[in-house]
């Protein structure tokens, strides 16, 4: 008998707890999210539940350091990507060419996820003359961070530092759709 009540009781506990945690999530006011059309053509997944995007300092090939923080207040495009990636390796050239021009609004960073092989990165971003920033996530600790699973992978931060935005997949850089997702998403010019 004593059990059973206890049991009850623990119920009870339970289902007002699991109540009051709904009731407060449905509460809790997201992120508004902005509307965009091309979004969905493109394959961008706008996140209704928008969060700052995790904070980092890396090196790149050429040796200076960048710091996410150092682009507050600029829309930012984080590209992470691996030489062992078929679909990255054909990924990278068509971003660098279709965003060279189009690159001051929007900062682009490509993290290498080649763990210790920087001399493989080098020759594949020498190869193909990528200029955009390729900055070395040697033990994959800020792809943890952003929780990629999957490569090739981008996230759109916008000018508060706040991710809105993921594109996970190989998609068609230079389709006119690309650069108007990042227009409409980025509020870009």
């Amino acid at each position: 008998m004593r059990s059973r009540c206890l049991f009850l009781l623990l119920t009870v506990l339970s289902v007002s707890l699991l109540f009051a945690l709904i009731r407060e999530n449905a509460c809790a006011a997201p992120s508004p999210t902005p509307s965009c059309p091309s979004c969905e053509a493109f394959g961008v997944q706008v996140l209704e539940m928008q969060k700052d995007a995790p904070p980092f300092t890396l090196k790149s090939l050429s040796g200076t350091r960048y710091s996410l923080k150092d682009f507050k207040g600029k829309p930012v495009l984080v590209k992470f990507w691996a030489t062992w990636c078929p679909s990255c390796c054909e990924e990278l050239p068509v971003i660098d060419k279709s965003f060279r021009e189009k690159q001051d609004p929007l900062v682009i960073l490509l993290l290498a996820i080649d763990g210790e092989k920087e001399k493989r990165v080098r020759g594949f971003i020498e190869k193909n003359k990528i200029s955009l920033p390729v900055l070395l996530d040697e033990k994959e600790k800020i792809a943890r961070a952003y929780g990629v699973n999957f490569i090739p992978a981008a996230f759109l931060i916008d000018r508060e530092g706040r991710i809105i935005a993921r594109i996970v997949g190989e998609r068609d850089w230079s389709s006119p759709v690309a650069w108007s997702a990042m227009k409409e998403l980025l509020s870009l010019r």
